[in-house]
């Protein structure tokens, strides 16, 4: 469906649910409750089956598997011993894996050798301070660990900690992730500057065309739909909503 026909659709359904009591949404409104339950689905169908394939169509559509960052300004001084921040992409959702292409010292035991491709697994702060001692566990040439960090300061980037073995640094990583699907706006002649923007998008762009869902049509309805309840809880109480969206998953 076009962004145009989802809005019909929405308009249909939400009169439908509300008896034609309730007033109307804008277009720029409209578009707002689409992109928040299209991204809420995204996320609830990675945490679903990424093996089904209705889940593989939709994810396939937002797999980024080439990010990368050679070494350089990017990988900075991290929070603990030998570790490294790295900024995350702006548009990213979710992380598939990633992985480090690392160099040892001169006073490493591999000498100034590059090791390629080298294994990521993310662990929390508890792992950390409970292994970084541990032989078996703690970060080695073949083996770094990750941290998730949340947005640190004033330029509102997420970054990721790898942690590594003394005496190595990075040279490439490497991210494979979900991006964040492109927003759906309806078109609106009467959108200006002061409109703003969604996950980027300026609105006033839209004044004459839509930008339409990217995902597989498979999952356009189901959008609509729960973009409409979505709209309808901002009329109602939003315990009574949340009760309804439980006893919905649970049928």
């Amino acid at each position: 469906m076009t962004a145009e026909q989802m809005r019909y659709e929405f308009d249909v359904s939400y009169d439908k649910i509300t008896n034609f009591d309730a007033p109307g949404y804008e277009p720029k409104e409209i578009s707002t409750f689409l992109t928040k339950a299209q991204e809420e689905i995204t996320l609830e169908i990675m945490d679903g089956d990424a093996y089904l394939e209705m889940n593989k169509k939709v994810l396939n559509k937002l797999k980024i598997t080439n990010s990368q960052i050679e070494s350089g300004t990017p990988h900075t001084a991290g929070p603990y011993p030998n570790s490294f921040y790295r900024e995350l992409p702006d548009n990213m959702l979710r992380v598939i894996n990633d992985r480090l292409d690392l160099l040892a010292t001169e006073n490493h035991f591999y000498a100034s050798l590059e090791f390629e491709d080298v294994k990521v697994i993310p662990i929390d702060d508890d792992y950390y301070h409970l292994n970084k001692n541990n032989p078996y566990k703690k970060p080695s040439h073949d083996l770094a660990w990750r941290l998730d960090y949340g947005v640190l300061d004033t330029t509102y980037k997420r970054r990721h900690v790898y942690l590594l073995e003394p005496e190595l640094s990075i040279v490439t990583s490497y991210i494979h992730y979900y991006r964040k699907p492109e927003p759906i706006i309806v078109k609106d002649s009467s959108y200006d500057a002061n409109d703003g923007s969604i996950d980027g998008k300026t609105f006033i762009t839209y004044k004459a065309m839509n930008l339409d869902c990217e995902l597989d049509p498979l999952v356009h309805r189901k959008i609509v739909d729960r973009a409409v309840k979505l709209a309808y809880a901002a009329l109602q109480d939003e315990k009574g909503f949340q009760i309804s969206s439980v006893q919905e998953q649970q049928k």
